[in-house]
């Protein structure tokens, strides 16, 4: 449990020290992907400089699809953006952390990725980091829509089971993945 609280306190500590720094703006997000998932999402940015914001994003499913498909989960991620140009508005790309926890079950995605869920049922937390890169495109005043892709390494530590929601454990191990560990279609609203 400590580890989850330092994880936790390494993810949120920036942002707590950023509130003041530079408060001209305030931008609220929420993730589309997540949404079409069936999780609740949102985030909130906040400049640090005429080139520089902070963005700390949470995502959260605490309920099954039903006694036999398992999706609960929840996870963090904080990441230092660098505007080229101009804050909130343009391309940006900067490193981020990640952080959470999973229960998942007799659950297949998209483009046929991590095929092995399916037929197992998985218990645990990650945790790890990358680099994104998007674009954020003005709809009107106070309204932006955006887009980014990270890439990056996450550790996951994991217990997996016999079936969805009732079997014995068969393994407790450890994977180490590299590849895309952020994606987001996200509507913001800008203060």
């Amino acid at each position: 449990m400590k580890l989850k609280q330092a994880l936790l306190l390494f993810l949120f500590l920036p942002f707590m020290g950023c509130l003041s720094s530079y408060g001209q703006h305030l931008a609220i997000s929420n993730n589309l992907l997540f949404d079409a998932a069936g999780a609740l999402s949102a985030g909130v940015e906040i400049p640090l400089s005429k080139k520089t914001s902070f963005e700390t994003y949470g995502s959260l499913r605490p309920w099954k699809r039903g006694e036999q498909k398992v999706h609960k989960h929840w996870a963090v991620q904080s990441q230092l953006r660098i505007w080229p140009c101009q804050v909130m508005n343009g391309f940006f790309f900067g490193p981020y952390v990640h952080a959470g926890e999973f229960n998942i079950g007799n659950k297949s995605f998209c483009l046929g990725l991590l095929n092995g869920l399916k037929p197992n049922r998985y218990e645990g937390w990650l945790a790890g980091g990358g680099i994104g890169a998007g674009y954020e495109y003005a709809l009107a005043k106070h309204w932006n829509i955006g887009a980014e892709l990270g890439i990056g390494y996450t550790y996951i530590d994991y217990k997996k089971f016999d079936c969805e929601v009732c079997g014995p454990q068969r393994d407790d191990d450890v994977y180490h993945y590299v590849g895309i560990s952020k994606l987001g279609l996200s509507l913001i609203y800008v203060f």
